[in-house]
C-alpha cells in the first residue's frame, strides 16, 4: 500500500514538473545605452521588478548595449520577434513615427520631468495608429537639449555657423535652423566622433556628459532650453508576445508604474550630468533675454513646416496642428503641476531649477 502510493506520488510530480516548467515566460530585453548607463540601470531596475511580481512566472534576459540589436533597429527587432520588449528613441526611425514626431519639434518644454509626462498624455489622447504593430508600454524622453561643443563657445547663435553637431530627425533641423550643420551620428559612436573632430559638438541633453562620457571630450555647454526640445523614447513590446501573456502577466505590465520612473530617471540623470561637467571644469553658457527670442524665432519655422508635411502626405491640418496644441498645453499643466510638487529639475524656470 505504502509502496503504491510512493509510485502514484511520483508520477504525480514527474507529470507536474512539466507545466511548472512552462508557466515560466521567457523574454528578451534589449537597449542601446551602455551598461553603466542609468537608461540601462533603470531596465535592469524594471526585469527585477517584474520578475518578482510575476511570483516566478517571468524570466527575462536583458542586452544592453546594442548587443542583440542595435540603436536603428530596435523597433523593427521587437515587431519581427528578435527581442520582446525594446527601449530606443524614435530619431532612428525618423519619418516612421509621424504623428508622435510632433514631440520633437522644438516646442518648448522645459525641462524631462514635463516633457516624459506631455508624451504620455499625448499617446492616451492621440492613440497613433504608427504604434499599432506594437504594445506601448511608455512613452518617455530625453531631458531638453542643450548644445555641446568641443571647438569654440557658443554664445550666440551666430557662433553655430560652421559648426557640425550630432542631432538626429526633427533635432537636426533645429541645428540647420540655428546655422550648423547636423550630422546623422549613433550615440554609441559620438564620443569618438568628437574626440576626432568629425563633429564640433553635439545638440543633446547635458546627461549624456556622463551616460556617454561627452564629459571628457567636450569643453562649453550653451543652455538653450527656452526652445524646449526633447528626443522622444519609447519602451515597446512585441504585440503578440503581450496578447500570449496569461491575464495576471498582462496585469503585472499593465500596472507597473513605467511613467513615473522613468520621468524621475530622466529628470534625475540630466541634474547629475550638468554636475559632472561643472566638476569637470566645463563652461556653461546662459543665452541674454535677446539671443533667446532670436533662437526661439529661429526654430519656429520648424513647426509650420511639420503641418505642411503632415497635410501633403494626407494628414488633416486641423488635427496636425492640434498635435502641438495639445502638448504645449500640457506643457504648461505639467510645469504648474511641477511648481506645486517642488520637484526640481536641471532646466526650466528659476522656479523649478536646482539651485
Amino acid at each position: 500500500m505504502k509502496k503504491s502510493t510512493g509510485v502514484a506520488f511520483i508520477l504525480m510530480i514527474i507529470l507536474v514538473l512539466p507545466s511548472i516548467a512552462s508557466a515560466v515566460v521567457e523574454l528578451k530585453f534589449v537597449n542601446y545605452f551602455p551598461v553603466p548607463a542609468r537608461q540601462s540601470k533603470i531596465c535592469e531596475e524594471f526585469i527585477k521588478d517584474l520578475e518578482a511580481r510575476s511570483g516566478g512566472q517571468l524570466k527575462i534576459r536583458y542586452f544592453p548595449a546594442g548587443t542583440l540589436v542595435t540603436a536603428p533597429k530596435i523597433y523593427d527587432g521587437v515587431v519581427e520577434g528578435i527581442a520582446d520588449i525594446g527601449f530606443s528613441n524614435i530619431g532612428y526611425t525618423y519619418g516612421r513615427f509621424r504623428m508622435t514626431e510632433a514631440l520633437d519639434l522644438p516646442l518648448g518644454f522645459p525641462n524631462a520631468w514635463v516633457a516624459n509626462h506631455v508624451a504620455n498624455d499625448f499617446f492616451r489622447q492621440f492613440k497613433p495608429k504608427e504604434w499599432d504593430k506594437v504594445h506601448m508600454l511608455s512613452m518617455h524622453t530625453s531631458p531638453v537639449n542643450v548644445v555641446l561643443s568641443a571647438t569654440k563657445p557658443v554664445n550666440k547663435m551666430e557662433d553655430l555657423k560652421g559648426m557640425t553637431l550630432r542631432g538626429l530627425g526633427f533635432i537636426a533641423e533645429v541645428v540647420t535652423a540655428l546655422g550648423g550643420t547636423p550630422r546623422s551620428i549613433p550615440m554609441p559612436e559620438a564620443y569618438e566622433a568628437v574626440q576626432k573632430k568629425v563633429i564640433d559638438g553635439l545638440m543633446i541633453p547635458m546627461e549624456t556628459l556622463r551616460a556617454f562620457r561627452l564629459a571628457e571630450v567636450a569643453k562649453y555647454v550653451t543652455e538653450c532650453w527656452q526652445i524646449g526640445q526633447v528626443y522622444t523614447f519609447y519602451l515597446i513590446m512585441n504585440k503578440d508576445t503581450y496578447n500570449k501573456l496569461p491575464p495576471a502577466l498582462q496585469k503585472v505590465f499593465n500596472e507597473y508604474p513605467f511613467e513615473e520612473k522613468l520621468a524621475t530617471m530622466w529628470n534625475e540623470v540630466d541634474i547629475d550630468g550638468k554636475q559632472l561637467g561643472i566638476d569637470k571644469g566645463l563652461q556653461f553658457i546662459e543665452l541674454s533675454r535677446d539671443e533667446i527670442k532670436k533662437w526661439k524665432d529661429a526654430v519656429e519655422p520648424i513647426l509650420d513646416k511639420y503641418v505642411k508635411n503632415m497635410v501633403s502626405a494626407g494628414y488633416p491640418e486641423k488635427e496636425t496642428r492640434e498635435l502641438i496644441n495639445f502638448a504645449r498645453m500640457r506643457t504648461e499643466y505639467w510645469l504648474k503641476k511641477q511648481k506645486e510638487m517642488g520637484v526640481k529639475s536641471s532646466t526650466g524656470p528659476a522656479e523649478v531649477r536646482i539651485k
